[in-house]
């Protein structure tokens, strides 16, 4: 079988302030059958105002990648950043097919962050991903897919999971690949490597039906794309949390951080 049409191009940058504020910017390209189209978006959580989204697909830039510096801007949002790194990248091939591939490319488990929005700069620390699609997302076998990215002053801590007959699991701790874990909403845990990550799930980031929501948006740039997609994944409920967290290992002392994370359910349909 001869190599898909489909190329997505998927930047997930993200921020969290000291009193709680949390963005997260989404800036993507998606090419099928010679049609191209550009997308971004921005989740803005702060304890005063809630959860407010906002989204466009014109004039969107990719980030910029400078050996540990990543920069991005968005003038429609008139926000623009930049994400030093403060640990190590992680890269890995999460499907791999005749007909295409996912690549993951965490270039920043962890980021020191600032932003500027119109004329305010704040700072936080964040984290970096890209992920490289070459086959439509529904080819994956998944029901479940977990994501989700830690870090406290101590530890940093990136994981992905999806679940179907069998889970396939990716994790790491401060760098350090974990082969054996436990991936669940409120929790993470490995017994051979003695640790437990708690996660309140305190505010609900996003809870939607968000890859229905996008794909209405985008037919008139990609017409015909939503015939192919499977109503089971189009119907997908998509649950993101920030989530303060306990981190416990080896009997040292409880360090505190927080959490993105989240679970897509694609048999929401059936349930």
């Amino acid at each position: 079988m001869g190599r898909s049409n489909f190329h997505l191009n998927k930047w997930f940058l993200d921020f969290i302030g000291n009193n709680g504020e949390t963005m997260i910017f989404y800036s993507a390209k998606l090419s099928w059958k010679g049609f191209v189209t550009h997308y971004a978006s921005w989740i803005r959580y702060s304890p005063e105002s809630g959860v407010k989204v906002k989204s466009h697909f014109l004039n969107v830039q990719a980030p910029k990648l400078m050996d540990k510096l990543i920069t991005w801007h968005d003038d429609k949002f008139k926000v623009s950043g930049s994400w030093e790194s403060a640990a190590k990248p992680l890269h890995t091939r999460i499907f791999d097919t005749d007909d295409g591939y996912l690549d993951w490319n965490c270039f920043q488990p962890a980021s020191l962050v600032q932003l500027k929005i119109k004329d305010k700069i704040i700072q936080g620390n964040g984290y970096v991903e890209q992920l490289i699609l070459t086959t439509p997302p529904w080819h994956i076998p998944m029901n479940d897919l977990r994501w989700g990215r830690f870090h406290s002053l101590q530890d940093t801590m990136v994981w992905i999971e999806l679940r179907k007959e069998n889970k396939q699991q990716w994790l790491w701790l401060n760098g350090e690949k974990i082969t054996t874990c436990s991936i669940e909403d409120d929790h993470i845990s490995s017994t051979s490597n003695d640790f437990l990550l708690k996660l309140d799930r305190g505010v609900a980031l996003e809870s939607e039906k968000k890859i229905f929501q996008v794909a209405q948006k985008i037919l008139c740039y990609l017409p015909g794309f939503n015939k192919l997609m499977p109503t089971k994944f189009l119907m997908a409920d998509n649950h993101k949390w920030l989530s303060k967290a306990e981190f416990h290992k080896n009997g040292s002392p409880v360090t505190e951080g927080m959490a993105i994370h989240e679970w897509v359910n694609f048999n929401a349909q059936d349930q």
